[in-house]
């Protein structure tokens, strides 16, 4: 692509996809509906918007395995490689799929099965949670949606499994490494020594600040940008 970006181009590739996904997005209304008629079967007393939450919650972190599980087939993803679109117009089309569209439709489903509980069971719309712990939720459901997103643009076949076995290794590095700085440097003394004299909460207060900002900075927006990276390995 000579442009970079075109709105026109991106407006397109997004109506292509949003059509293309409709099955998709028919399947989460049906499984709303699936549930709300199951769970009235089962307990006659209300459709618990609550635990369908948590399975909305699931259905958008493993939403880009879901749409975009064949886009680097060899056969399959024919079409996706072929699209007149650059690959930033391709990764924003990716991006709203995921953290706006899938989101939106499972928030819908949810307010629905709470509007619904309300008309039929005279239950009132219950929902007490605080700015900071939407704010929390939020950044930890597009955080481990990120991870998700950028196992999709990295691997070809077999991608949530790959993805699995890539977060089991971090992790065992992460552990050994720690251990190996833990006992090289004797932190664990330090922390305790720390906590004796007391500095903890108030002196300490300003590394939990620190490291929550970097833990939101990596925590969707790095693994965003990672994701586009990525998408720019696989477009070579």
């Amino acid at each position: 692509m000579n442009e970079t970006f075109n709105i026109q181009r991106l407006y397109r590739v997004v109506a292509t996809e949003t059509f293309a996904f409709r099955r998709y997005y028919l399947f989460y209304v049906i499984f709303a509906a699936a549930y709300a008629a199951s769970d009235i079967l089962i307990n006659r007393t209300g459709f618990h918007p609550g635990v369908f939450a948590g399975l909305g919650i699931f259905l958008i972190i493993i939403s880009p395995f879901m749409l975009y599980n064949d886009v680097f087939h060899k056969i399959k993803g024919v079409n996706y490689t072929m699209l007149p679109a650059s690959n930033l117009e391709k990764w924003i089309a990716f991006w709203f799929q995921n953290v706006i569209v899938v989101p939106l439709i499972i928030g819908l489903l949810w307010l629905i099965l709470w509007g619904l509980e309300y008309f039929l069971f005279g239950r009132p719309i219950d929902i007490h949670i605080g700015k900071e712990e939407w704010s929390t939720y939020l950044i930890g459901i597009l955080g481990i949606q990120g991870i998700a997103m950028v196992g999709t643009l990295s691997f070809r076949r077999l991608k949530w499994l790959k993805t699995l076995g890539a977060i089991f290794v971090l992790q065992v590095a992460s552990l050994l490494i720690g251990r190996l700085l833990m006992y090289q440097f004797d932190l664990k003394s330090f922390i305790i020594e720390i906590q004796a004299a007391n500095l903890i909460p108030d002196s300490s207060s300003w590394l939990i600040d620190y490291i929550k900002i970097v833990a939101y900075i990596i925590f969707p927006f790095g693994l965003w940008l990672v994701s586009f990276f990525k998408l720019q390995e696989q477009e070579l």
